[in-house]
Parts: structure tokens; C-alpha cells; sequence
């Protein structure tokens, strides 16, 4: 018998202080809905439901747990709750902005600030070209959010263009970290793989190597990878190690060469640091290991 999905709050359900007006977005480990306080402040609460683990089938909110998978839900919810104090601690235009968490339902939520935008995976498939230099400046300014993001020993661990967002402001925010989700995956052969193919670095496949910065550089470059081609690049590790051996004209042999270095498959060949590939976007120096 197939397994019945998981089922979203309805519209109307009050979270707290928050009335859920609609889902925004779902996914295999949590559902994203658009709310509102009483003063009428929209907030995205995030509601942590990982799909394999507890289920909510009928119009009870509140969710259950077989008990075989007890122990895991337990560390997950503990990831997610260690996840969402970290964020909140982080006041960056660049990162997304955790104003709350909270346990309702049998499960977990954070509440954060709703942005007008659309995501960077939005603005890729619009079509047409998308202009070097734009994408030399959102970059740059969207590594001024991952430097504070590591410097508090935090990573993200899902950056694709789906989980960059782009303010009506023009400022690009990441938003949608997969830590929690990569710590719980891996108590667990019960769960879907976390990283995204194409745009995970080789050691999110298999257990081939530790997770760290130098993952979130190699997804910048699979990022850089998207806007330059209109695509995903090949998982990684099913691709020759350079993704891209030819420019198609409309782009400089310098930024195909800084996407090359954050996607070299050796961790160690990648840029040293955030703030070195920031620099070689912004021209002041070139993307060395």
C-alpha cells in the first residue's frame, strides 16, 4: 500500500501568534506557509515535518511519530532547533532573518521575516542572458551573507539558485539551510539524500569526504555554473573534474575560470576562503586554491 503524504497546515490554522494564510513551499523535510501576526506582519514559518519520519494524514494539526523512527525524529528536531538559535543570533541583509522558534503540533517552526522577491532559479529560467556584470555584483553581495555565515561556524550545505532569493531591494539573500536536514539524513538510511545533485559538492555524495566552507564554495560555483549556461551542471560525481572547458562568448575566461575553481571535485583546489573568491569576483585578485 503506498504511504499517504504528509499534509499541509490549512488556511486559517493559528500557529501561536501566527494565522497561516497559505503554503508557500514544500519539500521532503518541511512545509513553508505565508502568515501573519494580529498586527497584520507577514512572516514565512518554516514547519520542520521530515516525509519518512511522522506523518499528519487527517485535519488534526498536530502530527505523530511511529516509534521505530522516534529516536531520529528526536535528533532531528534538536538539529533544527540548534539550527534556527544559530540563525537567529545572525542580523545580515544577506541571510535570511529568524525572528522566531517554537515547538506546536508535535513538531517544530521557526518564523521568518517574509521578503517580496522571487528566487535566483525564478530569474534563470525568465530566459535570456543573464549579464556578467549583474552576476559578478549579486554574487559578491550574496558572499557578504556566507562570510558571516561561516565566521559564526555555520554552513549552509543546500545552496542552489532555489535557495537564493532576490529582494525586491535587488539584494540576494540565502535563505533555505540544509544543515539540520544533512545532520538528520545521516542518523538515518530511512531519509531522502539532502543535497540537491548538480549543485551538492562530491563529499555530500556517498560519504566520500567532510562536509564543510569549502562545500558552500563548491555550490557557489555550481550557482555561477546555472546563470552562465541555463542549467544544472552534471552531479558531481558523474562529471570529467572541469565542468566547463570553453566560454560561450558572452562571458569572460575570468569568471568561467573563478566557476572552475569553486568546482574543482578536490576540496583542497577549491578557494581557501570565502573572502578570496569574493575578491576575485569583485576583480582584485584571481580565484587561486
Amino acid at each position: 500500500m503506498a504511504r499517504q503524504s504528509n499534509q499541509p497546515l490549512s488556511e486559517g490554522s493559528q500557529l501561536e501568534e501566527y494565522r497561516i494564510e497559505r503554503l508557500l513551499a514544500s519539500g521532503g523535510f518541511s512545509f513553508v506557509y505565508l502568515a501573519q501576526d494580529p498586527a497584520g506582519v507577514a512572516y514565512a514559518v518554516k514547519e520542520y515535518l521530515p516525509a519518512t519520519l511522522r506523518m499528519r494524514t487527517g485535519s488534526s494539526p498536530c502530527v505523530t511519530v511511529p516509534e521505530p523512527h522516534r529516536p531520529v525524529f528526536r535528533h532531528g528536531l534538536q538539529c533544527f532547533f540548534e539550527e534556527a538559535k544559530a540563525l537567529a543570533r545572525l542580523r545580515h541583509p544577506n541571510v535570511v532573518r529568524v525572528l522566531n522558534f517554537f515547538r506546536a503540533n508535535g513538531t517544530a517552526y521557526m518564523a521568518m521575516r517574509y521578503e517580496r522577491g522571487k528566487t535566483l532559479q525564478q530569474a534563470i529560467e525568465s530566459g535570456g542572458t543573464v549579464p556578467e556584470a549583474w552576476i559578478r555584483a549579486k554574487f559578491a553581495m550574496l558572499l557578504n551573507g556566507l562570510r558571516e555565515v561561516h565566521s559564526n561556524r555555520l554552513v549552509h550545505l543546500d545552496i542552489k539558485p532555489a535557495n537564493i532569493y532576490l529582494r525586491e531591494d535587488g539584494q540576494p539573500m540565502l535563505i533555505d539551510f540544509g544543515a539540520a536536514r544533512a545532520a538528520l539524513a545521516a542518523e538515518s538510511a530511512a531519509l531522502p539524500p539532502t543535497y540537491t545533485p548538480g549543485f551538492a559538492a562530491p563529499e555530500h555524495h556517498g560519504g566520500q569526504g567532510r562536509l564543510g566552507p569549502w562545500s558552500d564554495i563548491y555550490s557557489i560555483g555550481a550557482c555561477l555554473y546555472a546563470c552562465v549556461t541555463g542549467e544544472a551542471p552534471r552531479p558531481a560525481d558523474d562529471r570529467l573534474p572541469s565542468p566547463l572547458k570553453r566560454a560561450s562568448g558572452k562571458y569572460s575566461s575570468e569568471l568561467v575560470g573563478i566557476m572552475e575553481a569553486c568546482m574543482r571535485l578536490d576540496p583542497e583546489a577549491r578557494p581557501k576562503s570565502v573572502l578570496a573568491l569574493q575578491k576575485a569576483l569583485l576583480g582584485e585578485h584571481a580565484c587561486a586554491a
